[in-house]
Order: C-alpha cells, then sequence, then structure tokens
C-alpha cells in the first residue's frame, strides 16, 4: 500500500478545488505521485497527475529555502494512466518522465517529457498508441549502457501483440534493432506459452517474427510453415511467402553464358516433416535401415496448375550422391499418398521451375556440373509420362534466354541441415 501520507497532503494543498489524484492500478495500487529529479540538479522535484473538470494534468513542485511552489502545470491527455515513472532516455544522467495516458480499455497514448527552462516538454510529437510497456536498460552484445529503451507491445488480435523496442536518438526515437536479440527472447516464450493452448496462425506468425529478431532463422522458417498450414493464414498467405523468402539463405545464379536469371524467385525448402513423403522416399529409393543417414528438403510446387501441387524431394547423403550432384524425386499427391512422377540424378540446388511449359507440365532447368563434364544449365521437359531423369544428357538453355520462373529448394545445405530423413 501506497503510504507515504506526507507528500499527498503537500501535493494535494496545490491541486485545485474539486480535482481528484489519479489513482494508478498496477503494479499495484497507489495515487500517481512521486518524488524525482527532472532537472538534474540533485534535489527531488514532487509529480504528481490529478483529474480536475474531466481533464487530466501534471504538476510538479519544487523545494526551495524550506517551502514548496509550483514549477509547472501542463494539460495531459486521455481519461486516466496506465504508466507513471521516470528513467534516463535521452541521456544516462537526465532522468525523464514517462506517462501512458489511457485513451481506451486496452490502449494508452505515450508521452515522454523533458525538464527544460520553459518547464516539462513532451518530446514525442502527435500520438503514440501501445497497449502494455516495459521501459528497461535492456543488454545488448555490448553489455548495458545506462540508458533505458521502450519496449511497447502494440495489440492486434487475441493474445497477440506485435512488439517494437526504441531507444531515443539524434533528438528522435529509432527502433534499438541491437537489443532484439535478447528482449526478443522474452516474446518467442510468450507466443510459445500461448500455443500450447492455441494453435492459431496468428500466434504461429508472431512467434515466427520474433524468432527471427533473435536470430533464429531455421525455427523462424519452421513457424511460418505452421501458419502456412492453416486454410485462412495470417496475416495472409502472400505476406507468410514474402517474409520466409526474406529469411532464405541462398546463393543467387550468375548470369552467365548469354543466359539471363534476373527475374528468377529464390523459395527455401519446407522445414516440416512429412512422414508420408519419408515412407515414400524410402521405398522408391530402396532404403535400408543402415541408409538413414539421409537429408531431405522439399518444395511444393503446381507443375500442371490442377490446383493440386506436386512435391519435388532434394536428397543429401550417401547413397544418393555422387561427384556430379545428389538424387532427387516429384511426387503427385493424390488421395492421401504420394505417388512418383519422376526420379533424377546428378541434381544440384537449387533448381528452377520455368514459367514455360511443355505439354501442359512446366519446364525444369537444373545446373550440371561435376563429374568431368562441362557445367550447363540443362533444359528438361516433360514427355508425356515423366520428366528424363538424367539432366547431364538434356539439351543446354540456350544462349540469350531470359529465364523466368521459381528456384525451389534454394536453401544453402552448408548452413541448412534440412530433415533428416527417418523411418
Amino acid at each position: 500500500m501506497w503510504n507515504n501520507r506526507g507528500l499527498l497532503d503537500v501535493i494535494k494543498s496545490f491541486l485545485p478545488p474539486f480535482s481528484k489524484l489519479i489513482i494508478l492500478e498496477a503494479p499495484i495500487k497507489r495515487p500517481a505521485v512521486m518524488m524525482a529529479d527532472l532537472d538534474g540538479d540533485g534535489v527531488l522535484e514532487l509529480i504528481g497527475v490529478y483529474n480536475w473538470q474531466g481533464e487530466n494534468y501534471i504538476i510538479v513542485l519544487k523545494y526551495y529555502l524550506g517551502a514548496w511552489y509550483v514549477a509547472d502545470i501542463i494539460k495531459g491527455k486521455g481519461y486516466n494512466i496506465t504508466y507513471f515513472n521516470v528513467a534516463p532516455i535521452t541521456g544516462k544522467n537526465k532522468n525523464n518522465l514517462v506517462i501512458g495516458w489511457q485513451v481506451a480499455s486496452i490502449w494508452s497514448d505515450l508521452s515522454m517529457y523533458e525538464w527544460t527552462d520553459m518547464g516539462l516538454m513532451d518530446l514525442i510529437e502527435g500520438n503514440k498508441y501501445y497497449s502494455m510497456i516495459e521501459v528497461k536498460d535492456i543488454e545488448s552484445k555490448q553489455g548495458k549502457d545506462g540508458i533505458y529503451e521502450l519496449a511497447l507491445w502494440i495489440h492486434d488480435t487475441g493474445d497477440a501483440y506485435k512488439v517494437e523496442i526504441y531507444r531515443w536518438s539524434d533528438d528522435k526515437f529509432v527502433l534499438a534493432s541491437d537489443v532484439y536479440p535478447y528482449y526478443y527472447e522474452k516474446v518467442v516464450n510468450y507466443y510459445k506459452e500461448l500455443l500450447k493452448e492455441n494453435d492459431s496462425s496468428t500466434y504461429w506468425y508472431y512467434l515466427a517474427d520474433a524468432q527471427m529478431k533473435t536470430g533464429n532463422t531455421q525455427e523462424a522458417l519452421q513457424s511460418i510453415d505452421r501458419s502456412l498450414a492453416f486454410e485462412y493464414p495470417y496475416p495472409s498467405r502472400e505476406e507468410l511467402m514474402d517474409l520466409r523468402r526474406d529469411i532464405c539463405e541462398y546463393i543467387p545464379f550468375q548470369n552467365e553464358d548469354g543466359i539471363d536469371f534476373s527475374d528468377v524467385e529464390y523459395i527455401c525448402s519446407e522445414t516440416e516433416r512429412d512422414i508420408k513423403l519419408e515412407k515414400a522416399l524410402i521405398k522408391e529409393f530402396e532404403l535400408e535401415e543402415n541408409e538413414y543417414n539421409i537429408r531431405y528438403y522439399y518444395n511444393k510446387v503446381d507443375l500442371n496448375e490442377d490446383g493440386s501441387p506436386e512435391v519435388f524431394v532434394y536428397l543429401v547423403g550417401f547413397p544418393l550422391c555422387g561427384t556430379g550432384g545428389c538424387s532427387a524425386a516429384i511426387f503427385k499427391q493424390e488421395e492421401g499418398e504420394y505417388n512418383l512422377l519422376a526420379r533424377f540424378s546428378l541434381v544440384n540446388n537449387p533448381v528452377i521451375i520455368s514459367d514455360s511449359k511443355t505439354k501442359g507440365y512446366r519446364d525444369i532447368i537444373m545446373y550440371v556440373s561435376g563429374g568431368g563434364i562441362e557445367s550447363f544449365f540443362a533444359l528438361i521437359k516433360y514427355d508425356g509420362m515423366a520428366y528424363p531423369s538424367n539432366p547431364s544428357i538434356q539439351p543446354k538453355v540456350e544462349p540469350g534466354t531470359k529465364v523466368r520462373g521459381i528456384a525451389i529448394v534454394a536453401d544453402d545445405i552448408s548452413k541448412n541441415p534440412g530433415i533428416t530423413l527417418e523411418d
């Protein structure tokens, strides 16, 4: 219980008739009154927030020659306050008054005040709305610097919040990206707990965002794929795919031999284990149990535009790889089963699915290299029944060709281990 009766009596003696001090509800219930050194002179000011005639005001009292006097009174915002504290935000040795003015049940409008020769000045122009706030000196690689950041949790839907972290720099707030890996661990844990109770595309999306900000891109890809698995993914399938592409680490094809690859879009492999697909791979490649030291990468792509995507799988590991590349396969999804459409050897990733078609199926371009042959780009066309299995004996992509399409399995496999094949 906040019980500094002496300070309350002092500040009340300076308030207008019929005014009331604002009562903070959290973290403990107490009047919005505190003492802090706002001007850096080593003497504490007495600060309070009150409501008078339906509007909120801040009052600052200074102590001089044994008596208190009013140093400043300014009008606030909203109908209540949800946050009231001081912290060194604009500099290590200067306290700033931070107030969250409540404007709706879950919304507050942020103000951050600095003491000037004219009294309090709000450094935030306009409105800065948030739902929850944390003001603290957040650690970075260099440790803590004594200057506080502001973490704003902005409500979206359900229990989902967008989290933004700001620091003061060059007379304005900027995003404090250097502290993301440390603070966003808290956000990751928040969404993991939510997902234990509610399997939500929204929560998977925000978990992915937090994982990206901690630098855990592999787990972020998995969370994006979980979000994409919903019939109506959040925020949209297009935005999730854009996000997925943003975190895909790949080495693009260089324009060579007169072939232009500048319009090719790169997509990393999916991250969710597919048990039925694994069983189909074990059966098709006749793998023995002691040969399961194999990784696979896969993407779903609609090769014949019938609305049912085929699955392209790239396999890495002995005995499926040689000096000229590794093995791959394409499966059709039919009645919940995977049926083989094509099988390849001597494959190097990424694999381009071209916009051009032959006999209703999109052409495939593979980079052929190693095995003692001169490297080239092979054009693989559907023959009406399947795709040819050996790219090294297929025709070359003609010089002067501008390739349009998507490069799947674009992962840097030296960094992304893929999915381990299990029985």
